[in-house]
């Protein structure tokens, strides 16, 4: 088992990118008529680069050492599986493979390897869903700190989007490309509306930009 397990986040924030834009008007039809809704004069428009952000943050030094510290155990614990497995063969050869020992080592052997397996998918088990637990406090962590900067800029509405869907697809295969075009629903957006860095900053993480990127224009200043 490998010792380090790298977040897959493509698939899962392709559809999260769709489904995390925070809209600050009603939800509930049956509460409509009790909630002001803002004029479109009123409404504002911004983004951000949740999978940038949340990718981020989990590889950061808020969640990276708990991840290594499971790993290194996990691991530890499969190599003295091993071990045993290894001890076990080097005593069937010792022995003679024929030999009533030698015979009945091979059964402990076998038995030990099933161990082996079965632990080894446990462990690779466990650390996904620890993995995923990360994401998924992360994801929240993101969206609650948007929600607060937008509220404190005036804005009526957040997109989360990977980039524009004007920008060049970098996909090679079509599955990857199809993800990449639902993770994009903003079409245009001005840059100075793009609250990923102001996120970034609050969370204490750098705001990596994709090659290609252009740099980001100033945010609009807070209302007051």
């Amino acid at each position: 088992m490998r010792s380090a397990h790298r977040l897959v986040l493509l698939t899962a924030l392709a559809s999260a990118a769709l489904t995390g834009g925070l809209l600050r008007g009603p939800v509930n039809p049956a509460n409509a008529a009790h909630v002001p809704v803002p004029s479109m004069a009123e409404q504002r428009f911004a983004s951000i680069n949740a999978f940038q952000l949340v990718e981020r943050l989990v590889q950061g030094e808020r969640y990276k050492p708990a991840r290594e510290a499971m790993a290194k155990e996990f691991q530890a614990r499969y190599d003295a599986a091993k071990a045993e497995g290894d001890e076990l063969a080097k005593s069937i050869v010792e022995a003679g493979q024929e030999s009533d020992q030698g015979k009945l080592l091979i059964r402990q052997y076998q038995a030990k390897a099933t161990e082996a397996r079965e632990l080894q998918m446990e462990l690779e088990s466990k650390v996904a869903e620890f993995n995923a637990q990360q994401l998924g406090e992360a994801y929240r962590i993101v969206i609650e700190t948007a929600d607060q900067i937008a509220v404190q800029r005036g804005y009526t509405h957040v997109i989360a989007t990977r980039g524009l869907a004007s920008e060049p697809l970098k996909s090679k295969n079509v599955p990857a490309a199809v993800q990449e075009i639902l993770a994009r629903p903003l079409i245009r957006c001005p840059a100075a509306d793009d609250l990923t860095d102001a996120i970034a900053a609050e969370l204490k993480i750098e705001a990596a930009v994709e090659e290609g990127a252009a740099a980001p224009r100033p945010a609009p200043a807070e209302n007051k």
